[in-house]
């Protein structure tokens, strides 16, 4: 499948002017030039990395993200997991999507309630499927207030995780405290893959230093929308690349046009 960069213009300059316009996006060469393309900048970040329909909605027919996801989507994903050091998620998004541990990066919950249930924490991704007994399991942090403890460890028996818990705010982990938290565990590289209730409330208190958004070619109705919150705000974001396959899903990378509040 062809993938294209279309913004910025092939002679914009910046440090991949010495990479094709376009490559295969699932052939294994073209995995630097993903590498490259969506390299950060040094040091600690938020990236919010999430995919939508051409309406906003982040379910397709499935109710899950996968029916609006593809092979090549999914290349990238990883791309974007492999250069962070910790994929941060909401409980809602385990129990919806059935997350299972990324095979190069490290896995963070946040829960509130320690409502884990049907969750696939006890799974993790091989990259060597023809050797599995040499897998390396990557770690899996689940944050949550104090009084959820019990819960979390009664819901994640058998599963290896480890359970952080942190102080609250009526019952809810503030991003502030989350962030501060993955920085103590030596992740400072973060890439939240939602729900669209964490990420909201990440974009409620302008953390957010970047957000990846892949766009699927279809509409979908009756489902939730992207970013959900409590609280009205506004933080500007500039376009610093957008990829196009040949199918029509588009892929943006949005840098916040100033530094980020804290």
């Amino acid at each position: 499948m062809t993938l294209t960069r279309v913004f910025p213009e092939p002679d914009a300059g910046g440090d991949t002017v010495d990479l094709p316009r376009s490559v295969d996006g699932l052939d294994p060469d073209s995995r630097d030039w993903l590498l490259r393309r969506y390299a950060p900048a040094p040091g600690a970040y938020l990236r919010v990395n999430m995919i939508a329909s051409l309406n906003g909605g982040v379910a397709g027919t499935d109710g899950t993200s996968d029916s609006l996801s593809s092979r090549l989507d999914r290349r990238i994903l990883g791309v974007i997991r492999e250069l962070a050091d910790v994929v941060l998620v909401g409980a809602g998004s385990v129990r919806a999507e059935g997350y299972v541990v990324p095979a190069r990066t490290a896995l963070a919950v946040v829960t509130s309630s320690g409502n884990l249930a049907g969750h696939r924490l006890e799974h993790f991704t091989n990259r060597d499927s023809a050797h599995p007994e040499s897998a390396h399991r990557q770690p899996v942090f689940i944050l949550c207030p104090r009084i959820a403890v019990g819960r979390v460890e009664a819901a994640t028996v058998g599963a290896r995780t480890t359970v952080v818990p942190l102080d609250d705010e009526n019952g809810v982990l503030t991003p502030s405290t989350i962030l501060a938290a993955l920085c103590a565990l030596g992740l400072p590289r973060i890439v939240c893959e939602g729900g669209p209730v964490l990420a909201g409330r990440f974009f409620a208190a302008d953390l957010v230093d970047e957000f990846c958004l892949s766009t699927s070619p279809q509409v979908v109705l009756g489902g939730r929308g992207l970013l959900e919150s409590a609280t009205a705000g506004s933080t500007g974001f500039r376009l610093r690349q957008l990829l196009l396959d040949d199918q029509g899903a588009t892929y943006a990378r949005w840098e916040r046009s100033r530094p980020a509040s804290s």
